[in-house]
């Protein structure tokens, strides 16, 4: 039978944690005699290599390649691919999980629709919730900017499109080794595929937070190789959407990050370091359109950067760097037609109180001069793209399970007389399309709204409200049932969806007497308190 896919675990010391990723393997929905998974032991000097020999003899479709230690993941995953027989690629980490479902989906997809890549919804405590996965796509290419919000390997790949492209990792210990592999996969991809309403992949935090790093990474261990992905990029595509998505997002995450951090703005001799090396970078590395591409306040702050002006930029990180989002819902929260509707409103605050501004400067906007006020140049700066990452998602995080589910949200920025910022718009929650497409499932969810503005990006979660009542549901006599209205106010001051089985259509106007609905109102109160 034709092999479909071959997961590929690079070990190192894995010990009992290896039973996480084989557990997982184990509970597949693809048959087992259609995949593979090859255990490349990158020296293990624990049991590891015993633990892999005895899981390979207990099961057909096990193989293990040894090899001496390389240092690095890099090496064990291309002898992997080397010795792969599937039709797609799957990279699986030691210490991480797949979604039951995630090889027969992902595969299935990928079949569909002629993809050369197939990235799989990602849940986990290793990272926030990512919005490229607000709803599934068949097929995008890497003009796609949200792609790139997801640089780790744990992805499906078509073995001849690596193979044909010359696609391998760097081997050996480098830093970035991820980003590099998929700075040549994205760009030469035809056809990317978005998996968003199945979990695929469970990346967590080990018990023992052995897989997070405990070591400081000096920065002539790190910037050669964001220059590198750099080259990768460029030299694998032509000046355009692709290219810049890419660039524009190492820039900001992984250069500006070092003009804002508390070691910086104390003038720490380690963190200074990483601020010389990541402006090297940026002068040498990233064109005026990878910088034209950042929103407003960032692309600002990467000008100082470039001209090297360090006390500016610790004056403007120093005021910015406590604001926080405030979501108001602007009228009632209601169920119409089944779908819960909420109008609301979206803004950033500085520490003191004081809202996020802009001002009217000749044909744009000028940035908030609590902002700029007192630097050199800084309040006669001005931009036009004040909608440039301007967003609001709201997004429902089910208790205990590490993942999260975007509802629809239609929304506006708009610029009050006094120059507020805000967006306002309205959320809707379908129960029954909540989850990309399908229903929620059961469970308590909590609402964290994500606001982005001007380049300030800040996670504020929803708090404080009164306890839904109970709206009878209307329709023939004997049909009529009530219902609990959800979402409701938990006693810690959350919002919680209550979907446990109880979620039903629910008219937009209760009937039935006053009284009855006084009476189940009071219970279904009592029933929250208890």
């Amino acid at each position: 039978m034709t092999v479909k896919v071959s997961i590929i675990i690079p070990v190192y010391n894995a010990g009992i944690y290896i039973d996480r990723p084989v557990n997982s393997i184990l509970k597949q929905t693809l048959p087992q005699d259609e995949f593979e998974v090859i255990f490349v032991d990158d020296g293990s000097t624990d049991d590891s290599a015993e633990r892999l020999q005895t899981l390979a003899e207990k099961t057909e479709n096990f193989r293990v390649l040894s090899m001496p230690n390389s240092g690095w993941p890099g090496r064990p995953r291309n002898v992997g691919v080397a010795n792969a027989r599937g039709e797609y690629i799957h990279f699986l980490d030691q210490d991480d999980s797949l979604g039951p479902k995630a090889l027969q989906v992902m595969y299935d997809r990928a079949v569909q629709n002629r993809s050369d890549i197939v990235v799989g919804k990602v849940k986990g405590n290793m990272r926030g919730p990512i919005r490229l996965f607000r709803e599934s796509i068949a097929r995008t290419g890497p003009e796609l900017a949200e792609l790139y919000e997801t640089l780790t390997p744990h992805k499906m790949f078509r073995r001849e499109f690596l193979i044909e492209n010359d696609i391998t990792f760097q081997e050996g210990r480098c830093r970035l080794e991820d980003q590099m592999f998929l700075a040549k996969a994205y760009p030469l991809a035809k056809n990317i595929t978005i998996v968003g309403d199945v979990v695929c992949y469970d990346w967590s935090k080990r018990d023992d937070g052995s897989n997070n790093s405990k070591t400081r990474t000096e920065p002539s261990d790190y910037y050669p190789w964001l220059a590198k992905t750099a080259q990768i990029v460029k030299a694998n595509t032509t000046p355009g959407p692709a290219r810049d998505a890419f660039l524009t997002r190492n820039y900001r995450v992984e250069v500006l990050r070092n003009t804002s951090t508390g070691g910086f703005l104390n003038g720490d001799p380690f963190s200074m370091g990483h601020y010389e090396a990541a402006r090297k970078v940026a002068v040498e590395e990233y064109s005026d359109s990878v910088r034209e591409g950042l929103p407003p306040l960032w692309r600002y702050r990467a000008e100082l950067l470039e001209a090297d002006r360090v006390e500016d930029l610790r004056t403007v990180a120093r005021r910015y760097r406590d604001a926080v989002s405030e979501v108001e819902f602007s009228g009632p929260v209601r169920w119409r037609r089944g779908v819960l509707v909420a109008p609301f409103r979206a803004r950033l605050r500085y520490k003191d109180g004081a809202t996020v501004k802009v001002r009217k400067l000749g044909g744009g906007y000028g940035l908030d001069l609590a902002l700029v006020r007192g630097i050199d140049g800084g309040p006669d700066w001005s931009f036009k793209d004040i909608e440039n990452r301007a967003t609001v998602d709201f997004q429902l995080r089910q208790r205990n399970k590490e993942q999260a589910w975007f509802p629809e949200v239609e929304s506006r920025l708009t610029v009050a007389a006094d120059g507020t910022v805000e967006i306002k718009g309205t959320v809707r929650i379908d129960p029954d399309t909540a989850a990309c497409g399908g229903r929620l499932p059961k469970g308590l969810y909590d609402v964290h709204v994500n606001v982005q503005l001007l380049g300030i990006d800040r996670m504020a979660r929803i708090e404080g409200g009164p306890v839904s009542e109970v709206l009878p549901c209307g329709g023939a006599r004997s049909e009529r049932r009530n219902i609990q209205a959800v979402p409701y106010w938990t006693r810690d001051g959350r919002l919680a969806l209550d979907i446990g089985g109880n979620m039903h259509p629910v008219p937009e106007k209760p009937t039935g007497s006053q009284a009855t609905w006084r009476k189940l109102a009071k219970k279904v109160k009592q029933v929250l308190a208890s």
